[in-house]
């Protein structure tokens, strides 16, 4: 890359001042500079092919090459991605959300090789840092200020522009702050000039500057300057004063008129003054400010996209060939329709159409999508123009105050269900008014889009739980209308609680709508379908066998089991503490169509038809998925916390959701020696365990938790019964399949044996809570006779037999083993069917015309419109398979 030039353009409202700068002098080249007129009230293609043939005419003209291009532009804008925000200002009005960063590299893309290339800086900010870095000012607190139209600013701290701090106003804009009454830039601009001027003789003038003329020769009009003076110090000066600026550049029209308003405004300081440098040449000053931020983003190291040890999953199926066992990435093979791969394809699906709206999940990484998309259409001669929904995104200060009843305070888990919609983030006038341009292909994208009602295609980006979440983690995802990214787990809580309920109910909403999918997971690469062969796909997966896809994540008690078990999991992690067999809020569904994966949220499934899925427990649950299969693996790991879950009134007054987590621990494999925490021993006073726990944490001190609770030994096949409020824990060598309702974050920790997490911070303990909702009740012999399930046998032949796992009556679920050495025939009776083979190797399940293989340890769902299914053994030994469902009376319950 050649880092001795770079373009630099300063936009303003009737023309482009753009020109080559010479990095390393700090100056313009000499015959670069250029002039080009452009009409701020023109139709955004017009404004956007303006400033593109004068970027390629000032780089012709040079004819050597550029290491990018920086741009100075009024705002509001979003200056990282250079998407207009600028709304209602009667100059680029049309520019409204449009991404010209994309555009603008789109089409000078043989003078620069990334949109990195490109940077976007305010004006005024502009403006003060090259000043600043034409003045070697680098070291000092500098404030800038612009004086024409209105009056714009800029703060700098060690050459560092300053937009967040106590000492400056919010992004460093004055214009807007109180000052007698009125706004300052009602008295700080040029329609004050002008406005005063008539009001004092009874005329007009065409500009400040022919005022300026008549001061130079009139007391009378020079007062006016006077009191401009007075104006500008007694506002500055507060604000100068908290930033202990060192220095105050001036710049803009107004200042070529200094001396005629100096005195004033000095005398406002006090001794107080910063050292005032009146900028000779604004446009100047914002070209080389553009050039030297461009200089400073080229600097930075490129973003890591994706912070796990998980393998991404591979948009292209392997030939199984022999491999057998436990599968990662299982998919469903579509029946109609094709799987697509790549942005050329999608480009060319669209490329006829006049218009296109594209929605999408939180964590699209916009920026790269829309720059593959665009670029493909254009290899087909499209012009596109893409609109971002961000422009219309309401205040932060007005989300954060709708959303804050639901953050949950300063509790470091735990929120509240948002009860709004995706629509009540956004500015209703703001989305509507960006419409499409007649003269091109215009694209409205961003999460949201299909709430502007363009008459358009939709095309949906969904994007997987645990991608959206390794994502988080690498700082890169922000949370529905915030501007700042939050640390992983606090960003983890808002989406969980706000964002993931805004954008599911809006992406049920449009479900039927969406002319197209795409899985928006991979980087450089692309698989989508049209929303016919998705609903279809969907569809055909609601009534017969199907598997999740699960997902796996180390923690600070986890084992090795899985690790050792499951060919093509990441050995890279220090342990697997658990799987999301089928979590439903996290988990995905796969399509496959030659070799082609495409994956969506399991929900999906719900919101398509939801009575398919559940059939008589559909009314009781609607979109909701009643019941969760996970993997707790503590083989050669260690206790998990001692913990109990919230009661049904508990977890609906102070968390907002439907049921509560009442679970199950069945142990699919166990060491000798192994055993669960579950109940209180005779004679346990809460007084006494709640002092003990509170000790423990205060003091940092281990607690006798055998002191209080239970152990009892667990072997492969037990089934523990946890209701809310049991006090519980799975000791170390287990592997243990919860088969729980689907709620699964609402964990009390109330002891968690003096350990920290993987990151070296304390895990969060919950014993108030936990104190809150706890059962007493669950005690001595009680423990033993209501919490350990008993086995019954409710039908049996030669060999078979279906075996009754008892649960208790808090439970809305029901369990059954089916065991047997050659093939079993169920009927669904119009439940939803959960299932994991727990023993033998393999088996086949058949649901009418199609089939699937399951082995070892897999969790499967039956639909209830499947009707029935086959179990065929296709090991040497019994097969042995755990099944769940609602309990057929809870069917009449409602929420």
């Amino acid at each position: 890359m050649n880092r001795d030039f770079a373009l630099g353009i300063d936009i303003g409202g009737s023309h482009l001042a753009i020109a080559i700068v010479d990095i390393s002098h700090k100056n313009i080249v000499n015959d670069t500079k250029i002039h080009v007129d452009i009409d701020s009230q023109q139709d955004a293609l017009t404004i956007l092919t303006t400033m593109v043939n004068g970027i390629k005419a000032c780089i012709q003209k040079f004819n050597k090459p550029i290491q990018g291009i920086g741009l100075s532009i009024p705002g509001p804008l979003d200056y990282d991605k250079g998407i207009s925000k600028i709304f209602n200002c009667n100059k680029y009005d049309y520019l409204f959300g449009v991404d010209i960063k994309t555009y603008l590299y789109n089409h000078l893309n043989e003078y620069i090789n990334a949109p990195s290339e490109i940077v976007f800086v305010n004006d005024a900010n502009c403006f003060l840092l090259g000043e600043a870095w034409k003045n070697a000012l680098n070291g000092s607190n500098v404030t800038g200020i612009t004086l024409g139209t209105g009056i714009g600013s800029g703060f700098i701290s060690e050459g560092t522009i300053v937009n967040d701090a106590n000492n400056v106003p919010s992004n460093g804009e004055v214009y807007n702050l109180p000052f007698k009454g009125k706004r300052a830039e009602d008295w700080l601009g040029t329609n004050w000039f002008l406005e005063t001027y008539k009001n004092t003789f009874g005329k007009e003038a065409e500009n400040v500057k022919i005022i300026a003329e008549e001061a130079e020769n009139s007391t009378e009009v020079k007062t006016i300057f006077e009191d401009f003076g007075t104006n500008l110090g007694n506002f500055l000066a507060p604000l100068l004063s908290d930033f202990k600026a060192d220095h105050l550049i001036i710049g803009g029209n107004i200042a070529r008129s200094y001396k005629l308003f100096q005195n004033n405004f000095e005398a406002c300081f006090n001794r107080t003054l910063p050292t005032v440098l009146i900028s000779e040449g604004t446009e100047n000053s914002a070209i080389l400010g553009a050039v030297q931020k461009l200089i400073n983003n080229c600097s930075t190291q490129l973003r890591n996209r994706r912070t796990t040890n998980q393998f991404l999953m591979p948009i292209n199926e392997e030939p199984k060939n022999d491999k057998e066992g436990y599968e990662v990435f299982p998919s469903f093979k579509i029946n109609e329709g094709s799987i697509h791969q790549g942005f050329d394809s999608l480009a060319k699906d669209i490329a006829n159409e006049n218009a296109i709206v594209i929605d999408g999940y939180i964590s699209v990484y916009w920026d790269d999508f829309m720059l593959q998309l665009t670029e493909a259409l254009q290899k087909l001669g499209v012009n596109a123009i893409a609109y971002s929904t961000d422009a219309a995104i309401k205040d932060v200060s007005a989300i954060d105050k709708m959303i804050e009843p639901f953050l949950g305070g300063n509790d470091a888990v735990f929120g509240k269900v948002f009860t709004g919609e995706l629509s009540d983030f956004f500015d209703e006038e703001k989305l509507n008014s960006i419409q499409k341009d007649e003269n091109t292909l215009s694209i409205l994208f961003g999460t949201g889009a299909a709430l502007a009602n363009w008459d358009a295609k939709v095309i949906y980006v969904d994007i997987p739980k645990n991608e959206v979440q390794y994502r988080s983690r690498s700082g890169n995802v922000i949370n529905l209308g915030a501007e700042v990214v939050l640390p992983p787990k606090p960003q983890y809580k808002r989406m969980f609680f706000v964002d993931w309920i805004a954008l599911n109910k809006h992406k049920a909403a449009i479900l039927k709508d969406i002319n197209y999918i795409v899985d928006g997971q991979y980087f450089d690469d692309i698989s989508w379908s049209t929303g016919d062969t998705l609903r279809q796909g969907l569809n055909d997966m609601s009534k017969t066998v199907f598997r999740a896809r699960p997902w796996f994540e180390a923690g600070v008690w986890g084992g090795h089991w899985m690790k050792n078990k499951f060919e093509g999991l990441s050995q890279d992690v220090v342990n697997y503490a658990w799987s999301f067999e089928l979590i439903v809020p996290e988990n995905g569904v796969v399509f496959s169509d030659n070799e082609t994966r495409l994956e969506v949220s399991f929900d999906m499934l719900m919101f398509n038809d939801n009575k398919a899925i559940l059939g008589d427990a559909s009314e009781t649950f609607g979109y909701d998925f009643p019941i969760r299969f996970d993997y707790l693996d503590t083989y050669d790991g260690a206790n998990l916390s001692l913990q109990c879950h919230p009661t049904q009134e508990y977890i609906r007054e102070n968390f907002g959701e439907k049921f509560t987590q009442d679970e199950t621990y069945y142990i699919l494999d166990a060491e000798d020696g192994a055993q669960v925490y579950l109940g209180f021993k005779d004679g346990v006073k809460p007084d006494d365990f709640h002092k003990a726990l509170k000790e423990s944490n205060e003091k940092a001190e281990v607690m006798d938790a055998e002191k209080y609770i239970q152990k009892h030994d667990a072997k492969k096949h037990d089934l523990f019964l946890i209701p809310n409020g049991t006090i519980h824990c799975s000791g170390r060598d287990n592997l243990v399949l919860e088969i729980s309702s689907t709620p699964y974050i609402y964990t009390f920790k109330m002891y968690d044996w003096m350990r920290l997490d993987l990151d070296g911070n304390p895990r969060p303990l919950n014993i108030e809570r936990g104190m809150e909702v706890v059962n007493f009740d669950c005690i001595g012999d009680s423990v033993k006779d209501e919490y350990i399930s008993k086995e019954s046998i409710i039908d049996s032949g030669s060999d078979f037999k279906t075996i009754r796992l008892s649960t208790h009556p808090k439970h809305f679920y029901e369990i059954f083993r089916f065991e047997f050495d050659n093939e079993m025939q169920i009927q669904t009776n119009n439940q939803c069917h959960i299932l994991n083979l727990v023993e033998g190797d393999k088996i086949k399940v058949i649901t009418g015309d199609r089939s699937m293989i399951i082995y070892y340890a897999e969790t499967f769902v039956i639909p209830a419109n499947a009707k029935s299914y086959t179990m065929i053994n296709l090991g040497d030994t019994e097969a042995k398979v755990i099944q769940s469902n609602v309990k057929p009376e809870f069917c009449d319950t409602r929420f």
